[in-house]
């Protein structure tokens, strides 16, 4: 038997051995990958590009999840601001000042928050209360579209994208209904 008739039955074994393996992966089981992780802990940077601007506001700071409802953002850089949401509150700290509010009493900001607490928790029911879903991709690759189902979300926001691989986030891009849009680069601590 000649060299390349070896390579070509290796190779048609080696695709053959492949071919049980699922190259698509869909939403439920990204979700079920999500739903077992406990706790993150991220850094971010992220671009806002706002019609008023010549130049994009660059951001750049901490991201840290906590299993099921705990999700804060921490902005380093240009200035310091805290904004973390703990169950149904969500708190907001910069320069001297602390706000909080209800979020249950402000349903734009309780979808916009659901749309990556609800994703990190791997909670579907709660993202599709508020979003129609739209997946692609693989495992190491995926795509989840969001876009609000309620109007007044609508009249914010025109869609998130969140982009990952396995049980992780990598990009998430915000569009607003004006158009001005931001985008975070994601990158977990090990």
């Amino acid at each position: 038997m000649k060299w390349w008739m070896g390579l070509a039955v290796a190779l048609f074994f080696a695709l053959a051995a492949r071919a049980d393996e699922p190259v698509l992966w869909d939403l439920p089981q990204l979700m079920a990958r999500m739903a077992q992780v406990e706790s993150s802990q991220a850094s971010f940077n992220e671009k806002k590009y706002l019609a008023v601007l010549t130049m994009p506001l660059e951001l750049s700071g901490t991201l840290s999840y906590i299993r099921p409802r705990h999700l804060e953002k921490r902005v380093l850089e240009p200035y310091a601001e805290r904004v973390a949401v703990d169950g149904d509150t969500l708190l907001v700290e910069k320069k001297n000042e602390r706000h909080s509010l209800t979020l249950q009493n402000h349903p734009v900001i309780w979808a916009f928050v659901e749309s990556m607490r609800a994703t990190l928790a791997g909670d579907l029911p709660a993202l599709q209360r508020f979003y129609r879903t739209r997946f692609t991709g693989g495992r190491e690759n995926w795509l989840l579209v969001l876009e609000p189902l309620e109007a007044g979300m609508a009249g914010y926001v025109e869609r998130i994208a969140i982009e990952g691989e396995e049980q992780h986030v990598r990009r998430v891009e915000i569009v607003e209904a004006g158009g001005d849009r931001s985008v975070m680069s994601i990158t977990e601590n090990q």
